[in-house]
């Protein structure tokens, strides 16, 4: 089960089908900073009402890379491509490209399974905080609350399993959510209904496994993940979540408020914050976090997240497997890893098309982010994009 086709199960999953525009409203119009007359720029040097900017570190770069982007995506024989939103594209911090369709620089979208790469950096700041103590520590010392329910190989489920999709644990379904993630408690029932394979044998993607993180995490450190990641990673990269939406419920309203709010991140009925999905943020946050990691985990001076789970963190710690990951090197700790045009590469990936992809050697960080109708917006388009259009385009 690949994470390009993995939704996130949520019960507040935002209501879609009233903000999807038609097409003949969202033709792609993309405009160098200065190159149009009237064009009114906001700050960040994107332009309102759908129109597209760049801010180039030359005005030859920024033309390359718009006009590549926009031929590789009018070129790309896939209806779902009219649900991109928005592609951001920063060469050592100079943004070349940020082009937003029938969105705006302020507008959020649900992350989906970009989510996991976020908790993941929190569990590396906890570790560097000594809240956590070893990546070969136990669900059973990890959990202790939840002993009971968990048979001999869950209890032996190691923090470096969970990071690494290696618990043993059922992979996600090809079509809705897991089993697992479902009824009063899910931390509760993924841990009843055991594993697959024995622990640390093979890899596969699991959103469970993703949810156990959040819940150790919150045990560990004693309050919300949402509480902990506010001084120790939003609010360093500026990101504002001060009016954050966090419901437990589901219907209609849930949904409406979640698709109102800047910022959201869900918990499940128990107060854990969703670990796999859900997360709500806006493009140019989630930049600063493909930046954070290009710059090995420091922003404005300060080390945000330590320079050696960075690392390890976007580097190979298993081998993908299956039909399913042929996209991908290997997994790190909740970050995948691949190779673009030979440069080394990681990257967090959302359902329909949320992405935030990294190569280290070009300085190059891209976002996209779209709305998620459908699962025929693949990585691999993703991908080819930066491929086929972006790198060339950047000398790479």
């Amino acid at each position: 089960m690949s994470a390009c086709s993995e939704r996130s199960p949520s019960p507040v999953a935002p209501a879609r089908s009233g903000r999807l525009i038609a097409a003949a409203l969202c033709a792609l119009v993309l405009v160098v900073v200065g190159g149009c007359a009237g064009t009114s720029a906001t700050p960040d040097g994107a332009s309102v009402h759908g129109r597209v900017s760049s801010t180039p570190s030359t005005p030859d770069d920024a033309h390359k890379v718009t006009a590549a982007t926009e031929t590789y995506l009018s070129n790309i024989y896939s209806p779902a491509t009219a649900n991109i939103r928005a592609v951001l594209v920063t060469v050592d911090r100079r943004p070349l490209v940020q082009f937003y369709r029938a969105s705006t620089p302020m507008q959020t979208h649900d992350v989906h399974s970009v989510t996991k790469s976020v908790v993941g950096t929190l569990i590396g700041i906890a570790l560097s905080e000594k809240k956590l103590h070893s990546l070969s520590d136990t669900l059973a010392t990890l959990l202790p609350e939840h002993r009971k329910e968990m048979g001999t190989a869950v209890a032996s489920i190691t923090l470096r399993q969970l990071l690494t999709m290696t618990a043993g644990l059922p992979a996600d379904p090809a079509n809705g959510p897991p089993a697992s993630l479902s009824g009063p408690d899910w931390v509760a029932k993924t841990l009843r209904n055991g594993t697959v394979a024995p622990p640390g044998s093979v890899f596969a993607y699991s959103s469970a496994g993703s949810h156990l993180l959040s819940a150790v995490l919150t045990r560990a450190v004693g309050m919300s993940v949402l509480d902990y990641a506010r001084p120790r990673l939003f609010e360093p990269l500026g990101i504002d979540t001060r009016n954050a939406f966090e419901p437990r419920t589901s219907g209609e309203e849930a949904s409406a408020q979640y698709d109102r709010a800047d910022f959201a991140w869900p918990q499940d009925l128990t107060g854990i914050q969703f670990g796999f999905g859900g997360l709500k943020m806006a493009p140019r946050d989630l930049t600063k976090v493909g930046q954070l990691y290009l710059d090995g985990g420091r922003w404005d001076g300060r080390q945000v997240v330590p320079a050696n789970w960075v690392k390890e963190a976007t580097s190979t710690q298993v081998k993908t497997q299956g039909p399913g990951f042929a996209f991908s090197e290997g997994y790190g700790y909740q970050w995948w890893v691949t190779r673009e045009r030979g440069h080394h590469a990681y990257a967090a990936i959302g359902f329909g098309g949320q992405m935030v992809e990294v190569i280290p050697d070009m300085r190059l960080v891209l976002v996209t982010a779209a709305e998620t109708g459908d699962n025929n917006l693949r990585w691999e388009q993703l991908r080819g994009m930066v491929a086929d259009a972006v790198l060339p385009a950047v000398g790479g």
